[in-house]
């Protein structure tokens, strides 16, 4: 949906939150030399019907909902084994989210045998 590029806000539309007061009148003791121009208090705008806002459309330009290309990888080759290393691992990268600080870890065992892990 899309605001109609060809409607237009009626001339009657008022998008003022507040107007002068009409009825207010200048004080008699008011002196424009010395407490400037007189302007007289707002009020709330009985006619005031928010900001105008055009109608929404179709939007005859949607081709639907947006999906990524989908195509093959002529060199992606699939590795059941991708864990397994000859080399012995050098960093472990752990992410613990606490409250407190103070948490170490030290001497962590990586190991596929249950009795080394004992």
């Amino acid at each position: 949906m899309i605001p109609d590029p060809d409607a237009e806000k009626p001339e009657d539309w008022d998008d003022r939150a507040t107007i002068p007061d009409p009825e207010a009148q200048q004080p008699e003791e008011w002196d424009a030399e010395e407490d400037g121009e007189w302007e007289a208090p707002s009020i709330a705008n009985p006619d005031y019907q928010g900001r105008w806002n055009a109608p929404l459309i179709d939007n005859p330009d949607y081709q639907g909902q947006w999906t990524p290309p989908s195509h093959k990888n002529p060199k992606y080759v699939s590795d059941p084994d991708w864990y397994a290393t000859e080399s012995p691992i050098a960093h472990v990268g752990i992410e613990v989210w606490q409250v407190q600080a103070g948490s170490l870890f030290d001497n962590i065992l990586i190991t596929d045998d249950a009795e080394v892990a004992q």
